[in-house]
């Protein structure tokens, strides 16, 4: 009782602890035990024994008790309750569909349906407890609780939950779930000739048959409490899941874009472990916490190496065969270690006008320091990349400037809360968060054996790298590509030779992306009434980032709201929130100094392309960093309209604008979502419920289609839209029906102003060439539910349909754009609308037939139709060029009948 006491007194923070104490016993369920395991399955019929229809403080109707089963007491004390249910089940239809089995295991067959055991002493006070389902299935559980009552318990589980991705893929290999895929019947970088491999590829998908692609997440793991004296607690956990199975995956060769792209597998076998521990100090007024948690991820597959069907384009390098390009190898998810201490207190002061102090400091530090792999496995013999040869220098640890990750994130949380009732009606809240990271993670791309700067990318195929400028002007006459090999990857040197480089946005250092996030915000809530309170409340949120557009932004949250028990006979909960995002600069640039472009001084000669200076428009802004108004709206009315029947209305509405945002995420972002329900409960034997749930969204997103900039080219701007360029200044010819209604020359000193933002003769970023995205969203559930018990019999039903509209459309000016006029009218409004339908019915009657043994009969039919333009003529032509493979149909409409029929005994 001392220890309810304190849990009231204390308040929030409580509700917390308890909340993460119980973290550890896991949710369990499954499609035919949603809500866990119930020990009864008849409604009893004297309700609540409160009233005739008793409601809940919120004003629903309360849903009717099970009966309480009484357990059978032994000779030696205990008393003892069970029940199993076995059966089996039966389904037809689209069994093997991707989407029925997302998430389930419903194959025909055997099927333990549910068990559970109880074993209680009551003049001891010790327990145990065992309950399961779906036992030897993929989406089993099963939980175990045994001790001794308000001293000790030990607790453990097991879950599984399946994933299937696709059930449309066609596969090229072998070995699928192991650390090398090896093509089952193709050369390995194809032939002669990429038309050839084209040739070969689709010969072997026509006889391919559809496979399955998914994963298996089973989890388990223990906990420990003890209750030690004086109000002090202890616990101990583990618990650790494993994934295994396969995922679609991206191949690429070549350059940046892709001169070979097709869908292997993704292997997978990694577990992730969690060890927590902690202790719990009560002294009257006064609640400590204390936990540690170390998690261990582990990868089993360190690498994956998968042999290449296509016949590649190569990007960079020169000297060697697109058929010397045999396999890829990628380095998987790395091993990694967090670690986290947790304090949490609280504190309470009922002389000072009922204060509540809570706490919570959380240091934690995320850790990896896999062994990094080789640029490339192939020895490249022959190859040439800038004049420098490749033989043997690219396919060894040598070639990285480290060889382990040595990557390192620290986190730091402190959230201090204060609440205080100065008056009887008036309660005052402050709270204070602060979350803090420092990234501690380098890289730089450079070969210490080549002194090159850059990188390969796609297993060698491709590369990025940056040399000296070679347009006559930038540097010195008779600089040489190999001008930078000389300082061994010594970025200072480098830097130090003056060069202007051939690029400036060739990635050489990563980015250590790090951010401090501080909210602040009062709150204040007065009880007009007994059933009436009005709440009030202020928020600042503000962010500190390293190496973003904008160092800075801050958020202002104004909220209002407003509670009655008494409106209209019902209960009202509504609220608004207005909130205003602003910022410091934005700079586009922010991250210069990880790039090519700060190795040397900007370009300056006649005829250089600079666009690889300029990171992005800059009106571009970035959803999570742009100016943003909010405007939220939420409301809720449960009303008993009868003594049997209650009705509930919700609103939720999103209202966001992007003020100065021309790029990016424009206009309005807009979701409303309003809900309706209703209950007819007539007596605690019957309940019959309907459902209504619409959703509308939309959002606009806006781009630019960039032109190149060359110093000393003159631009032309016509009144079609469209842009030409003049390296010898001479006007082009007037497009017919078009005048010209602009010219700009690029030079060395005004490139960055003239090609750095968009307007109407923008070099870089002319107006005519926007283009803008149009999503609009419409989403239907609706259904309805009925449930019947009449002693020992029950019966339920229920039917749900879900309805998905998704409406993309783009705006563009195609004479800009260069887009022939067939092609604008599918690419403008030709797409067609993204659609999901889905049905749900479920049945479930459970019939005595002696006082210990039931027979249960459940039925479930399932339809599915998706429609995804994506995925349209895949199935039929999955490789329309010759170098691109798609492997993958994409999801598919379905339909499934499943009928389970289960023999439920019980010890009575």
């Amino acid at each position: 009782m001392t220890s309810l006491k304190r849990s009231v007194a204390i308040g929030g923070l409580a509700v917390v602890l308890v909340t993460g104490a119980a973290a550890a016993q896991e949710p369990s369920g499954n499609v035919f035990n949603p809500d866990g395991i119930r020990p009864s399955v008849e409604t009893d019929p004297d309700g609540m024994g409160i009233t005739e229809h008793p409601r809940t403080p919120t004003g629903r109707l309360h849903e009717s008790p099970r009966v309480v089963v009484e357990p059978r007491e032994t000779t030696g004390g205990w008393l003892v309750a069970a029940h199993v249910e076995a059966g089996a089940i039966v389904s037809g239809g689209d069994t093997d569909n991707a989407k029925f089995r997302e998430y389930r295991d419903l194959d025909a067959g055997a099927y333990l349906n549910s068990f559970a055991v109880s074993f209680e002493k009551p003049d001891t006070a010790r327990f145990i407890h065992a309950s399961g389902a779906a036992i030897g299935r993929d989406d089993q559980f099963l939980q175990v609780d045994g001790g001794r009552w308000n001293a000790w318990r030990i607790r453990g589980f097991l879950t599984g939950t399946p994933h299937v991705f696709t059930s449309t893929y066609r596969s090229l290999w072998t070995g699928i779930g192991t650390d090398t895929l090896r093509l089952a019947s193709l050369t390995p970088g194809g032939t002669i000739d990429a038309a050839t491999t084209q040739t070969a590829i689709q010969a072997v998908l026509a006889e391919t048959p559809y496979s399955d692609l998914g994963l298996t997440r089973t989890r388990t793991g223990a906990r420990f409490d003890l209750r030690l004296p004086r109000s002090t607690t202890f616990f101990a956990s583990v618990a650790n899941e494993q994934r295994t199975g396969s995922r679609p995956f991206g191949l690429v060769f070549g350059g940046g874009g892709g001169g070979g792209n097709t869908e292997p597998p993704e292997s997978i076998d990694a577990s992730t472990t969690d060890f927590s521990t902690g202790m719990s100090f009560g002294r009257g007024d006064t609640l400590l916490n204390l936990a540690g948690t170390v998690s261990l991820f582990r990868n089993d597959i360190d690498t994956l190496t998968i042999e290449n069907p296509l016949f590649v384009n190569l990007n960079t390098i020169t000297g060697i065969l697109p058929t010397s390009v045999t396999s890829a190898r990628y380095d998987l998810h790395p091993n990694n270690t967090y670690q986290n201490v947790r304090a949490e207190l609280a504190r309470r002061w009922p002389s000072l006008a009922g204060s509540r102090l809570t706490g919570v400091v959380s240091v934690a530090r995320y850790r990896q320091n896999d062994d990094l792999i080789p640029w490339t496995a192939s020895s490249l013999t022959g190859g040439v990349i800038n004049g420098v040869p490749t033989t043997d220098v690219w396919n060894t640890t040598a070639a990285l400037t480290k060889t382990t990750a040595d990557a390192t994130i620290d986190t730091l949380l402190v959230d201090v809360g204060w609440s205080l009732t100065p008056v009887r009606s008036l309660d005052l809240r402050a709270k204070l968060r602060v979350f803090d990271t420092d990234n501690d993670t380098t890289f730089v791309a450079c070969n210490p054996l080549t002194g090159q700067w850059g990188r390969l990318i796609n297993d060698g195929s491709g590369g990025s790298f940056v040399v000296p400028h070679a347009t006559p002007g930038n540097n010195p006459p008779g600089t040489p590509a190999t001008a930078y090999n000389a300082t061994g990857c010594n970025y200072a040197l480098t830097r130090g030779l003056g060069l202007v480089p051939s690029a400036g946005n060739v990635n050489l250092r990563n980015v250590p992306y790090a951010y401090r996030q501080t909210n602040a915000s009062v709150t204040a809530s007065y009880r007009l009434t007994r059933r009436d309170v009005v709440e009030t409340g202020y928020e600042r949120e503000s962010f500190d980032r390293e190496y973003r557009e904008r160092e800075e932004t801050w958020e202002d949250r104004v909220r209002v709201s407003y509670v009655s028990r008494q409106l209209l006979s019902g209960t009202f909960r509504g609220s608004y929130t207005y909130a205003r995002r602003r910022g410091s600069d934005y700079d586009t640039h922010a991250t210069g100094e990880f790039v090519s472009g700060a190795l040397g001084p900007l370009p300056t000669a006649a005829g250089t392309n600079v666009a690889g200076w300029i990171h992005a428009v800059a009106q571009l802004r970035k959803f999570d960093l742009a100016d943003r108004d909010r405007h939220l709206v939420d409301a809720r009315f449960n009303m008993a309209v009868a003594p049997t029947v209650d009705a509930s209305v919700a609103l939720q509405m999103r209202d966001a604008t992007y003020p100065t945002s021309m790029f990016g995420r424009i206009d309005r972002q807009q979701q409303v979502s309003p809900t309706v329900d209703i209950t007819w409960q007539p007596s605690p034997m019957l309940s019959v419920a309907a459902f209504g749930s619409w959703h509308r969204g939309r959002m606009n997103q806006a781009g630019v289609h960039p032109l190149g900039c060359v110093i000393g080219t003159s631009y032309f701007f016509f009144s079609n839209g469209l842009a030409v360029a003049s390296a010898t200044g001479d006007a082009p010819p007037t497009p017919p029906g078009a005048s010209l209604v602009g010219v700009e020359q690029v030079g060395a000193t005004s490139w960055e102003t003239l090609c750095g933002a968009s307007s109407d003769t923008s070099p870089a970023f002319p107006t005519s060439r926007i283009w803008t995205s149009y999503q609009r969203d419409r989403n239907t559930v609706v259904g309805g539910s009925a449930y019947y018990s009449a002693g020992r019999l029950t019966a339920s039903a229920g039917y749900s349909y879900n309805r998905g509209r998704t409406r993309i459309d783009y705006d563009y000016n195609p004479v800009a754009l260069g887009i022939p006029d067939d092609q604008a009218a599918l690419a403008g409004t030709g797409w067609p609308e993204l659609v999901f339908d889905q049905h749900f019915f479920d049945a479930d009657v459970s019939v005595p037939v002696r006082p210990w043994i039931a027979a249960h009969v459940v039925y479930r039919y399932e339809h599915g139709r998706i429609d995804d333009w994506h995925y349209d003529g895949v199935d039929v032509n999955p490789m329309p060029a010759a170098n691109a493979a798609y492997l993958d149909a994409g999801p598919r409409g379905y339909g499934v009948h499943v009928a389970g029929i289960f023999v439920r005994v019980s010890l009575r």
